[in-house]
């Protein structure tokens, strides 16, 4: 488990967030102030923070390619560690590289290849954004802050800050993330990436709103064999509205899953059932109890798909399991590892 702490001294921009923008409740973009002061790192907290310029100029290498650490204009897109929101705009995608697919493939793929929502990814927005706004006018200082002992750890193989983001209400400093999951808008989605401290504040965080079924608890148990096509992202702009923001909600992580097996089995690119679909597509995971006492070391692993049975029925809690984080390079421009 990591014993190093990175600091990100930064600003959100609230315009970012449905139904101005097109910001969800887990991830968003945090406007770093990109100068020498930015980023803080201590290797533990027997040791002072020190200023690194460890990220200038620094990229990314991960599963969609190569990305900039620090994007344009001095942004980093950060993923709020450890909780999943209800996804507000996620659009499959295609089992077969176009040259694969034959023209009635390609026909019915395109025809129901939107962008999908769950029921309270636009309630969670708002409510975060509400919140974000009550700590201070747009830009809302932040720093952003994650567990790590290597800049190789910092990033998610999408090009992603993990971190928690912190924002001051008054006298208060508070964790977004962990307020999220303790108001009920989102599930602890721990990773392998976490260290022990930060998967244990987010299951105390969780625990309340679970056992009273606040929010998301309270609609969790769709089923994955059945998929809404008609819930569908309503694009920047629309009228927000609650008592429409109704239905039950299958584990963010498995609606994306969910998703993309209903269109390409609607389009004919894949075949039988969600369960089946896991199975033929494992990802690692453990059970949170055995990671928090081996760590990665944890044996046996298990696999996503252990969790869902053939109808669709999800036998496990968000929180019960830890999956395995993907992993991510981080390059200067001379093409070395980058290092404090």
């Amino acid at each position: 488990m990591a014993q190093g702490l990175l600091e990100v001294a930064g600003s959100i921009d609230l315009d970012q967030f449905w139904p101005a923008g097109t910001s969800d409740a887990d991830t968003t973009k945090i406007l770093v102030r990109v100068d020498k002061h930015s980023f803080r790192f201590r290797r533990s907290e027997a040791h002072p923070f020190r200023v690194t310029q460890a990220f200038e100029d620094a990229i990314v290498i991960g599963k969609r390619g190569r990305r900039p650490a620090v994007r344009d204009s001095g942004v980093i897109v950060v993923r709020l560690q450890g909780i999943d929101a209800p996804e507000l705009h996620y659009r499959p995608g295609s089992a077969r590289r176009p040259k694969d697919r034959n023209a009635r493939q390609n026909e019915i793929f395109f025809e129901w290849n939107y962008e999908y929502r769950q029921p309270l990814a636009e309630s969670s927005t708002i409510a975060l954004r509400s919140v974000l706004a009550d700590a201070g006018p747009s830009p809302a200082p932040c720093i952003v802050r994650t567990a790590v002992d290597s800049p190789n750890q910092v990033f998610d193989t999408y090009g992603r800050f993990v971190g928690d983001v912190y924002v001051t209400l008054g006298a208060k400093s508070f964790s977004i993330n962990h307020w999220l999951v303790a108001s009920g808008w989102a599930l602890p989605a721990l990773y392998s990436s976490m260290s022990a401290e930060e998967i244990e504040g987010l299951l105390a965080a969780a625990a309340g709103p679970m056992e009273v079924g606040l929010g998301v608890w309270k609609r969790l148990g769709a089923s994955g064999a059945r998929f809404d096509w008609d819930r569908r992202y309503r694009g920047k702009g629309a009228v927000a509205d609650a008592r429409a923001d109704t239905g039950s909600i299958l584990v963010p992580k498995l609606f994306r899953r969910q998703s993309t097996w209903a269109v390409n089995r609607r389009a004919e690119m894949v075949e039988g059932t969600f369960a089946a679909y896991l199975a033929a597509r494992p990802e690692g995971c453990y059970l949170t109890k055995e990671f928090l006492e081996q760590g990665v070391e944890a044996s046996p692993h298990r696999r996503l798909d252990e969790f869902v049975t053939p109808d669709g029925t999800v036998t496990t809690l968000p929180g019960d399991v830890v999956f395995q984080e993907e992993p991510s390079m981080l390059r200067g421009s001379d093409g070395r590892e980058v290092r404090w």
